[in-house]
């Protein structure tokens, strides 16, 4: 349980990450503004889907299906991310169109991240989870 609650200490990260104000038409404040968010939101999905999918067999039958069902949700949101990022990265740092295309990815990013069930929840409301949670050093660093 420790491995898996290790894998959502980055993730646990992006709840703490507030996006900087951007006025309308300032790429360069824009750009820093994705440059930032990408730097949190990338490897806080990419360490919990890489983590997660690299653990053994869960404790139990119940942990590893919430295990799977994470994964599941995390990978496509991930997917997209780490392109989004990529694409970014790959553009002048003054390019207004790859700077807006972006910011609108990471909206959608954002709906996709509303609309996913939250990681944590299985950890406070399922007995068995929280048990083991319980005894994990790792689960006592991600948000209750």
């Amino acid at each position: 349980m420790d491995g898996f609650c290790g894998s959502l200490i980055d993730f646990a990260k992006i709840g703490d990450f507030k996006m900087p104000d951007v006025e309308q038409g300032d790429v360069a404040k824009a750009r820093n503004a994705m440059d930032e968010a990408f730097a949190v939101f990338a490897p806080g999905f990419d360490n919990a889907v890489k983590g997660l999918s690299a653990l053994g067999q869960a404790p139990n039958a119940e942990a590893e299906t919430v295990r799977k069902d994470i994964v599941a949700a995390l990978t496509p949101i991930r997917d997209r991310i780490v392109a989004a990022k990529t694409e970014l990265e790959a553009a002048p740092k003054d390019d207004k169109r790859a700077t807006a295309e972006a910011g609108l990815a990471f909206q959608r990013i954002g709906k996709d991240i509303n609309d996913m069930p939250d990681p944590f929840q299985q950890l406070e409301t399922n007995a068995s989870l929280k048990a083991l949670a319980a005894q994990a050093p790792n689960c006592k660093k991600l948000p209750s």
